[in-house]
């Protein structure tokens, strides 16, 4: 029964010296990263991941007790992945709007991929039931964000080209400010996915707006 999942997290990886566990550990998580995108959290099954994955149901659960540890470990590994695309830039020599506007598109590409659209709502509609599957998602994604965000708005702040702000609640209105109306309109399919050209231009007016609201006359003028 569903209900009956425990919330257990997933184990690390096992070591770099059993290149074959290596191996069954990637098939695991592949496996259930097609199957969650295909029939989503309710509707995905261990024997499916399995199957899909092309390992034994035995070998499945030697890596993972049970389903939302499964879960937490692919919304992780797809993060880190999308981490890896915007690893953290060095601001101090970068111009602040030049920063900005690449991790507002970082943001958008992740958060419009069909991948993030799905876990998004897979997220969204299972994290009353397991709310640790909400917050391992949220942790990897938002709070990821957030984390590398805010150090960044701090530094601007005291070179006096942002007003003095609280760092943490800045960063998490510029993501809100990034994913207003686009991220919705694609989350209820109002529309289709943007173009690159599209995701691009967003970025930069999500970026004004911010920077008029937080940016001092100087950073205004720029």
């Amino acid at each position: 029964m569903a209900d009956e999942i425990m919330f257990a997290e997933a184990e690390a990886p096992p070591s770099p010296r059993n290149e074959r566990i290596e191996q069954k550990y990637a098939q695991v998580l592949e496996g259930a990263r097609e199957v969650f995108l295909a029939s989503g959290f309710e509707g995905a099954s261990v024997d499916d991941i399995a199957r899909t994955g092309g390992i034994s149901k035995a070998t499945l659960y030697r890596h993972f007790p049970d389903k939302v540890a499964l879960f937490n470990a692919v919304a992780a590994q797809e993060c880190a992945r999308q981490a890896a695309h915007h690893p953290d830039i060095d601001y101090a020599g970068e111009p602040l709007e030049a920063v900005l506007i690449d991790m507002a598109k970082a943001s958008l590409e992740f958060s419009l991929s069909p991948f993030g659209q799905s876990i998004y709502r897979i997220s969204v509609a299972e994290s009353e039931r397991f709310p640790q599957l909400g917050r391992s998602f949220y942790s990897s994604g938002s709070g990821r964000n957030r984390a590398r965000l805010a150090p960044v708005l701090a530094a601007a702040a005291e070179r006096g080209e942002l007003v003095p702000l609280d760092a943490d609640h800045a960063s998490h209105v510029f993501f809100a400010i990034v994913r207003a109306e686009i991220f919705h309109k694609r989350l209820f399919s109002v529309e289709e996915p943007p173009l690159d050209d599209a995701i691009d231009a967003h970025a930069r007016r999500a970026v004004g707006i911010f920077i008029r609201a937080y940016g001092n006359e100087t950073a205004a003028a720029l």
